[in-house]
């Protein structure tokens, strides 16, 4: 316990030693005794004690072990209270194996969920980063399983073995992401999170770190930080689930949670092979009863092959990743695309060298394929090897189009004259909050010339107009005048002014 307990009459140190089984005499004068002896007691033995689990110099340290002690200095993990881990063993390797790894075999979502269970202690060896990936898709096609499957790997215990829950305050996530310190946290039901605060809680996972806080000396409170991985399933996507709350999400967060369809298209939801069960629902209570039942002795093993090879795993896992994205990522991609594809790779990596080593169950190659199939299925859904900004932005002006195109845009006749000078308005057309207006080109398309503050204050809301601008002439939806990207024209009631001219080109995608 931390000597901090006995600094008032040590009541708080008296509580958690009733809890642990001890016996007290009544009566204040045992309690005065039992103080003046934990203080003044001089122990010959001396053991560092560390607030968070995770790698602290050579040694891995976990709720009630440390993986790596060299005789040298002893850590123990120790905090102020009792922390509520899910770090536990139950089971050895080989139970673990042959009941739970071996029947990933054969099912990519599978594969990846485990794969990332071994990523976590990667992290600080690599300088990765945090981030997450999440399945997603209609209700019963085993994500909670493949969740299940991947957490038994470092723990169990909970009523859903080593998962977590989204329905947590962004607060409550940060004391949780600190516990899951250099490990995987499996999260579980993403639309259980505030929708208006889900963007940010990605955020907050990703980039490790907690909110700054004042102390009571009105100092600044040290942060809570962490490294980890972070596994996610859901029916909905992130920006699904925060558009049910009016909130557009960043490109920075969809790229800090991956979206991965659970459906592997095997026709059997998140499975492609059951492995001989009756059926795809027969195999998910087979894998979730056998995770119940064996759990947390992968881990351990992982970091003692670890510890004894530090500067080789690390060197393994460049070099794997680089020939991964030399396969896997389309040339001129964005680095949004090849930051993904980084991580998908780190996966197979953990994945190929828990495999080399003996603990999956599966044949080399399995985990390679897995990641590789789910940075495909991810790609695909994403529609772009292009940056994810510059597409919400294009598809939020043709959204504006679509939706004003008839309403807010004051149509125009265009004269004879070869200059295309506007002299008149459709009289019979009623136009309120007017945002611009509309009419034919020489060659017969229609062209939308949005006011320049509108365009930027309204259509491009949420994002840099320069930007936007700029990605629309690249695309040729713009027809504009250099540099400001804008075209002067002459327009009833306004003149000679500069404006937006959107070609209608834009709708066809």
């Amino acid at each position: 316990m931390p000597m901090s307990l006995l600094a008032g009459d040590g009541s708080e140190c008296r509580a958690r030693l009733l809890d642990g089984g001890l016996f007290i005499a009544p009566g204040r004068k045992a309690r005065e005794f039992l103080t003046v002896y934990l203080q003044s007691a001089r122990a010959e033995a001396r053991a560092l004690c560390v607030a968070r689990i995770g790698w602290h110099g050579n040694v891995f340290v976990l709720p009630g072990s440390t993986i790596g002690q060299d005789g040298e200095e002893r850590v123990l993990f120790q905090t102020s209270c009792d922390s509520d881990h899910l770090i536990n063993v139950k089971g050895t390797l080989d139970d673990w194996r042959s009941n739970v790894g071996r029947l990933c075999s054969g099912n990519s979502r599978l594969i990846l969920a485990v794969s990332c269970a071994f990523v976590g202690p990667l992290l600080s060896m690599i300088a990765g980063e945090s981030s997450g990936i999440h399945f997603h898709g209609a209700t019963s096609t085993g994500k909670s399983t493949a969740l299940q499957v991947g957490g038994s790997v470092l723990g169990g215990g909970g009523g859903n073995g080593f998962v977590q829950s989204w329905r947590a305050t962004a607060n409550g996530l940060e004391a949780v992401a600190e516990l899951h310190n250099d490990l995987c946290l499996y999260l579980d039901e993403l639309a259980q999170i505030d929708a208006r605060e889900a963007a940010e809680v990605v955020y907050l996972l990703g980039n490790g770190s907690g909110k700054a806080r004042m102390s009571r000396s009105l100092g600044a409170r040290k942060k809570i930080t962490w490294r980890l991985m972070f596994v996610s399933a859901g029916e909905v996507t992130l920006a699904d689930h925060a558009q049910t709350a009016g909130k557009r999400i960043k490109g920075g967060a969809e790229v800090r949670l991956l979206n991965v369809e659970a459906d592997a298209g095997a026709g059997m939801g998140i499975f492609e092979n059951i492995h001989g069960a009756d059926s795809a629902d027969a195999f998910s209570r087979q894998l979730r009863d056998a995770a119940q039942q064996y759990y947390g002795a992968p881990l351990r093993t992982w970091l003692e092959y670890l510890i004894e090879h530090q500067s080789e795993v690390a060197s393994r896992v460049r070099d794997y990743q680089r020939d991964f994205l030399e396969r896997n990522v389309p040339a001129k991609a964005s680095g949004e695309v090849s930051r993904a594809a980084q991580r998908f790779a780190l996966i197979g990596a953990a994945g190929e060298l828990a495999t080399r080593i003996g603990l999956t169950g599966w044949v080399e190659g399995e985990s390679t394929r897995a990641a590789a199939g789910c940075c495909k299925n991810w790609l695909e859904r994403r529609g772009t090897v292009g940056s994810g900004e510059e597409e919400a932005a294009i598809a939020q002006v043709r959204h504006f189009l679509e939706a004003n195109g008839a309403s807010r845009f004051q149509t125009v006749r265009p004269s004879q004259r070869a200059e295309l000078e506007t002299d008149a308005t459709d009289e019979n057309q009623i136009v309120r909050d007017r945002v611009g207006f509309k009419r034919k080109d020489t060659k017969g398309a229609t062209e939308y010339l949005i006011l320049s503050e509108t365009f930027k204050r309204e259509v491009c809301a949420g994002h840099d107009y320069q930007m936007v601008a700029r990605v629309l002439d690249e695309r040729g939806y713009l027809d504009c005048q250099r540099p400001g990207l804008t075209k002067k024209t002459r327009l009833p009631e306004l003149g000679n002014t500069r404006v937006f001219s959107v070609r209608a080109s834009i709708l066809d995608c």
